[in-house]
C-alpha cells in the first residue's frame, strides 16, 4: 500500500468527533485516506499522542475515560507503521530543527517524509512550511 507520514496533530483530532476546531474536513479526509494507504510515523509519535490524550483527559477535561478507550481502540485498528530511528540520528535532528525553526520532534516528521520520499499529513502551519521548503509533498 502506498504510504504517507502522519503527524500526531492529525491523529489526535480524531479523538474529538464533532469538535468544530479538531474535527475538520482535512482530518476526516486523512482518516478516509487510511483505508487505502498506510501511515508511517517517527518514534516521537507515540509520545506526542500519549501527551495529547493526557492533557485532554487529565488537565482540560475535554474527554472521558471511555472516550480515551474508544479512541485508542480505533487508533490501534488503523494501518500506522512505526519507523524505528537510530539514537544518534534522532539527536542530530537539532540541526534540522534549527534550520527549519521547528521543535526537534516536529523536525522528525519532515525528515522522515523527506527520507522516504512520501507526503506528509499535518495541521501544523510551521511544519507544513518546513516540509514545502524541503520539497516534501503535503496531503
Amino acid at each position: 500500500m502506498p504510504s504517507f507520514v502522519l503527524d500526531a496533530s492529525v491523529a489526535i483530532s480524531w479523538c474529538f468527533p464533532g469538535d468544530p476546531v479538531e474535527d475538520s474536513p482535512y482530518s476526516r479526509k486523512i482518516l478516509a485516506f487510511l483505508t487505502t494507504h498506510d501511515a508511517v510515523v517517527p518514534g516521537v509519535w507515540g509520545y506526542e499522542a500519549a501527551n495529547c490524550i493526557y492533557v485532554a483527559f487529565s488537565r482540560r477535561k475535554r474527554i472521558t475515560a471511555q472516550q480515551v478507550d474508544e479512541f485508542l481502540s480505533r487508533l490501534k485498528a488503523l494501518p500506522i507503521v512505526f519507523e524505528p530511528e537510530d539514537l544518534w540520528s534522532t539527536v542530530a535532528l537539532h540541526s534540522n530543527a534549527c534550520q527549519w525553526n521547528l521543535a526537534a520532534y516536529d523536525a522528525a516528521y519532515v525528515e522522515l517524509a523527506k527520507h522516504k520520499g512520501i507526503p506528509l499529513a499535518t495541521t501544523d502551519i510551521a511544519l507544513r512550511a518546513a516540509a514545502l521548503a524541503e520539497g516534501v509533498k503535503l496531503l
